[in-house]
């Protein structure tokens, strides 16, 4: 049986987002030390400084040609990213229990994206506080229950929580999850503040993956898939296929330039 490290990382949780996303990205464990290499080099050749987040993706070229490459890495190579998108004001447990409904979303996550692989796993979640000091020993145990409820030949091998910092894959699920989290957010608050630099990323990131936009959901893919939860928003705007369209380039300090001013300018 093959060997895969999954990593996986949040976004979107905090007070006042519509939405959080969780991703998780499978890396096989022979390629790791590849993928990590690739990485490296992406973040230095476009200016990357310290740990690379989403939350910085603010106001630079350099910040949104690393999203674009990052998620050409992913597609192009033997590594898959699952995602599970949700709408919060629809997920009923969400409005009782903060911290039980995302874990519970965590752990379906989990199971989905680690049973396709048919692989031992090891799990390295991003750091988070959370009431109960135990809880990754927790998802582990509920995750291979949910895994051996649908016979599913995968397993968790180990699971605990890292921190990011020390870990460049986490620094790529922290950049792809919270893309998918402001493209699902522009849909459901078209209002909420968003940096011209991830309105631009977003939107190169959409076209390389052959979407309308990063609020799209996906139809079932083992290589990149979007869970948009509950199921009541399912398809909500729509369900696109994956078909990434590798000649989407990177974007000049020019056509960042322009497209900022762009977005100054009133709408007419």
């Amino acid at each position: 049986m093959s060997e895969v490290i999954a990593y996986a990382d949040e976004s979107g949780v905090t007070a006042g987002s519509a939405c959080y996303t969780i991703g998780v990205l499978n890396v096989p464990s022979a390629y790791l030390d590849t993928f990590e290499t690739n990485v490296a080099e992406i973040l230095e050749r476009n200016g990357i400084r310290g740990e690379a987040k989403w939350q910085k993706v603010r106001k630079s070229a350099g910040q949104v040609n690393a999203c674009i490459e990052l998620l050409k890495l992913v597609l192009s190579g033997p590594c898959s990213f699952h995602c599970i998108a949700v709408e919060k004001s629809k997920f009923r447990r969400w409005q009782t229990d903060e911290e039980t409904a995302f874990f519970m979303t965590y752990n379906f996550l989990l199971s989905n994206s680690c049973r396709g692989p048919a692989a031992k796993v090891d799990v390295k979640m991003d750091q988070k506080s959370t009431s109960y000091a135990k809880q990754d020993e927790v998802v582990h145990i509920i995750t291979n229950h949910m895994l051996a409820k649908i016979r599913s030949v995968s397993s968790v091998n180990t699971l605990e929580m890292v921190d990011s910092k020390d870990h460049l894959p986490l620094q790529v699920v922290d950049m792809l999850t919270g893309a998918v989290n402001c493209g699902y957010l522009q849909y459901l608050d078209p209002s909420a503040p968003m940096a011209p630099a991830k309105r631009l990323a977003c939107k190169r990131m959409a076209a390389l993956l052959g979407f309308t936009d990063m609020a799209s959901d996906t139809y079932p893919n083992d290589d990149f898939n979007i869970w948009h939860f509950p199921v009541e928003t399912r398809a909500k705007p729509r369900t696109e296929e994956v078909t990434p369209k590798m000649s989407v380039s990177t974007v000049s300090r020019s056509q960042y330039d322009a497209f900022v001013e762009k977005a100054k300018s009133p709408a007419t």
